[in-house]
């Protein structure tokens, strides 16, 4: 019998991209896709699945009216970020190490931009709570199967949170600039992470 990943996201278009550009690359595996742990225990019936790959961020059903933040909004707070001439000002005459204070002044551009992200999807009910709780349920039902997680907009502060919670990787999902590009970037990407995939089951099969 084939050993059992057992995918876990919220999104249409990744489960076509796990099933068309990544699932082809390893026809000695099932892939069992689904959209809640939930549908998955239904799946897996009496098995246990090799893995669970999980995506992280989905939809809070704590949220109860999601929506956009308006455009006007983020140029506001866009307006009071720290511009890149005062990454530069004064630089060359910095006494000390150029090299660390130039990344710090940088860092704190890119770290607003974070922490605003975070906010923009926490109103539209996005978060991190979806993909913990369905690696909790995970280690409740199957203490044994390690559950990774395949991620496109993990922050640093997911990454924490996520092997907290005792996951036993991260992946990042590839990116493109539209879908066209985002599936064929998955593509030549499958066959790195099928690897890894077949690695992580191994490495659970000789812990037991």
């Amino acid at each position: 019998m084939k050993p059992i990943v057992c995918f876990i996201d919220d999104s249409d278009f990744e489960h076509d991209l796990v099933r068309n550009e990544i699932a082809p690359y390893a026809p000695d595996l099932e892939f069992l896709q689904v959209y809640t742990f939930e549908e998955a225990r239904e799946g897996l019936g009496a098995e246990a699945p090799g893995l669970f790959l999980l995506d992280l961020w989905g939809k809070d059903e704590d949220v109860v009216e999601p929506s956009l933040t308006p455009k006007e909004e983020l140029e506001e707070k866009i307006a009071g970020f720290p511009a890149l001439d005062q990454v530069y000002e004064g630089l060359d005459d910095h006494k000390g190490d150029v090299t660390n204070e130039y990344l710090k002044r940088l860092f704190a551009i890119v770290d607003r931009w974070r922490t605003l992200f975070e906010e923009v999807c926490g109103r539209i009910g996005q978060n991190r709570k979806y993909g913990i709780s369905n690696l909790r349920q995970a280690r409740g039902y199957y203490s044994d199967v390690p559950a990774v997680f395949y991620t496109r907009k993990s922050l640093i502060n997911d990454a924490v949170a996520i092997f907290k919670a005792g996951a036993d990787g991260l992946f990042i999902k590839p990116t493109g600039s539209n879908d066209a590009e985002t599936r064929r970037l998955t593509k030549e990407y499958a066959p790195r992470l099928i690897t890894e995939l077949r690695r992580k089951m191994e490495l659970g099969r000789s812990a037991k």
